[in-house]
């Protein structure tokens, strides 16, 4: 993979394939107007990108392979840097796009599913329990409550986890490993750790406020693991970030904070 993108990050082919990652399949004739470059010049870079597998063309038609909208997708990353907009912050991009191609992946992976697991376990044993529904975090300190026994809350809470990675790895085509799905669900793994933290916190310092901290931390939990998840997903199923973040948004944060907004009673 290496190799492929710093054959195609060099020169115009950067072009041709960040031109074809944002527009789609385009015509010789359009994409040699959207570049400003000559045929020859195009034709060029074109049949370099084709030996390394990342455009294809059918008859006048050129448009990205599968491997082509990955390393567009990384080569895009590069972008943020330039520009550190808000989404892209949030995103953490390039540290994403690191982890996902490090050899550490799959100990990084492991350590946070092992301490979600962990914390949920423990969670369940409080009074009230912690339980896990879908993506929502639910116990005492939440304004949605509902009071489950500890058996049912664990059971609860590690059929969702399951439920969640079974989901991803479904609906992406099993394109989306356990691994790099346990990155782009990252912040959701640590928060519940860090919320048993802040309840102990509170509870021997009588520090009330820290509940009402832990229930903002929440909402940026929620909302960080929209933007790394629509990281890794348009990384690995090869959409533009923009499209994957809207899809994002909306499982990871906008249909949990309505839940949380409009509590059951």
């Amino acid at each position: 993979m290496e190799r492929v993108i710093y054959g195609a990050s060099v020169g115009r082919r950067r072009d041709i394939i960040l031109v074809l990652h944002r527009e789609g399949p385009m015509t010789l004739a359009k994409l040699r107007a959207a570049l400003g470059t000559s045929a020859s010049t195009l034709l060029f870079e074109l049949s370099a990108l084709e030996r390394l597998g990342i455009v294809k063309r059918e008859e006048s038609l050129v448009s990205l392979t599968e491997l082509g909208e990955k390393v567009a997708s990384i080569i895009a990353t590069a972008e943020p840097l330039k520009s550190l907009n808000f989404l892209s912050v949030i995103g953490l991009r390039p540290l994403v796009v690191w982890l996902l191609m490090s050899p550490l992946l799959p100990a990084a992976a492991l350590v946070l599913l092992a301490g979600w697991v962990f914390s949920l376990v423990v969670g369940s044993l409080q009074n009230p329990s912690l339980s896990m529904i879908y993506v929502l975090y639910v116990g005492y300190y939440l304004p949605l409550s509902i009071n489950l026994p500890p058996q049912i809350s664990l059971a609860v809470s590690l059929l969702s986890l399951s439920g969640i990675i079974l989901a991803i790895y479904l609906i992406t085509n099993k394109k989306m490993s356990l691994y790099k799905t346990a990155v782009g669900v990252s912040p959701l793994s640590i928060y519940p750790a860090t919320h048993l933290t802040l309840v102990q916190l509170a509870r021997s310092l009588d520090y009330v406020y820290l509940i009402t901290l832990s229930q903002i931390l929440l909402f940026v939990a929620l909302l960080f693991t929209a933007a790394i998840f629509a990281t890794v997903y348009s990384l690995e199923v090869g959409t533009t970030y923009e499209a994957a973040l809207a899809r994002s948004l909306l499982a990871f944060f906008v249909i949990p904070a309505l839940f949380y907004l409009a509590p059951l009673r």
